[in-house]
């Protein structure tokens, strides 16, 4: 097949990932690509370019010059997204996966010469949701599908729109189990923003006496330097910066426990599969989908959403066995499933957009030859003159 993924404009499809939507975008990618399926990747210039990049704008728009102001970014990310649309209507695509939040893609997808899978990423929110409500109001030919990367996601949209639920995936093969971590070690990564409240896991961690090591990219400087920066004092707490995949993977796979204090609904949560990849058990407060990743064999998933019970959770979770955490990486996380649901939901849209362009040539033949049969009330004065 010849896809076009769409993904994301505001931060790079490259490593070192600036979240879980951009490491989703890229593995999702490459591994079709490994399937033998030809990929467009559209995305910024800056992104990885083994992908198959077609880049919408020069540099994600994060770095990005004329996208510094509110204004700026918007009109950047209309103008990417347009050239995106264009390149999609002349590039002779049997599908359009769009891994993108912008409304754009969406309002246009009734009018695009081949079908769109769209990947929801994100909760409801207002500019999304109407650009859904459109969208489905014109899918009379049913060549828009819509995929969740959760069942609580979807269970979100499901006033709008019913989604297909495909669990976000891992290459669980590329992390290495470790069965003998360091003692007493937790672990935080992700971006440091109020919402993934990295402060709240750095203190559990310590209530519960472990020392917590703590990476990723500062989303929210201001943030960063009230809540967390003064509880770093690289000795019970470190920062190890923005790390590689590579050096994300070497420092989880030595910690005890992972521990994540979700202050959102996040609709899915990377970091949870990785974690249990290298082995290492899960403490989380109940936010989003951390219920449906985690069982009792590997996760405690904590209700009561305060920093004495997230300590508790930690000492629990450190007990559970590393073997079991692995297993289940393997048997729910694995991006081989995910894109084996991605595939069938492309041959579904593409199998469905055949049919309609044979039932519309079927039509206009039967068109023709009741017109052809027609004899023109002039043509009979014509012949009997």
């Amino acid at each position: 097949m010849k896809i076009a993924v769409v993904g994301l404009m505001r931060h790079p499809i490259a490593e070192p990932f600036a979240g879980g939507m951009e490491s989703h975008t890229w593995w999702l990618a490459k591994k079709l690509i490994e399937r033998g399926h030809d990929v467009n990747l559209f995305a910024s210039g800056d992104s990885d370019r083994t992908l198959g990049l077609s880049a919408c704008t020069e540099s994600s728009l994060k770095t990005h010059p004329q996208a510094q102001t509110l204004a700026g970014e918007q009109a950047c990310n209309m103008s990417a997204y347009a050239s995106a649309i264009k390149q999609i209507c002349h590039g002779q695509f049997d599908i359009v996966h769009n891994n993108a939040l912008h409304p754009l893609l969406l309002l246009s997808a009734a009018d695009l010469p081949v079908p769109m899978l769209m990947t929801l990423h994100a909760p409801v929110y207002p500019e999304l949701a109407a650009a859904i409500q459109y969208a489905a109001a014109r899918n009379a030919s049913g060549n828009l599908a819509v995929a969740a990367v959760s069942g609580s996601l979807a269970a979100q949209w499901e006033p709008l729109i019913k989604a297909e639920i495909i669990y976000n995936g891992i290459d669980v093969d590329s992390w290495t189990f470790e069965s003998e971590p360091m003692p007493n070690l937790a672990m935080w990564y992700g971006r440091f923003v109020p919402e993934k409240g990295p402060h709240l896991a750095i203190q559990a961690a310590l209530k519960a006496g472990y020392s917590i090591q703590v990476a990723g990219p500062i989303g929210n400087k201001a943030y960063f330097e009230e809540k967390v920066l003064p509880l770093i004092d690289q000795k019970q707490v470190s920062y190890l910066g923005h790390l590689l995949h590579s050096e994300v993977k070497q420092a989880l796979k030595r910690a005890s426990v992972f521990v994540n204090a979700p202050m959102w609904e996040e609709p899915y949560g990377i970091v949870y599969a990785e974690a249990l990849a290298s082995g290492t058990p899960v403490a989380t407060f109940n936010r989003g989908a951390a219920g449906e990743i985690l069982d009792d064999r590997c996760g405690v998933v904590v209700k009561e959403r305060t920093v004495e019970a997230l300590a508790r959770g930690v000492i629990q979770a450190a007990k559970l066995s590393r073997y079991d955490c692995r297993e289940r990486a393997e048997s729910f996380c694995h991006v081989d499933s995910m894109v084996d649901g991605y595939e069938r939901l492309y041959r579904k849209l593409i199998a469905r957009q055949r049919q309609n362009e044979r039932l519309a040539r079927q039509e206009a033949i039967a068109m023709n030859v009741a017109l052809a049969s027609m004899k023109s009330p002039l043509n009979e004065i014509e012949v009997a003159s």
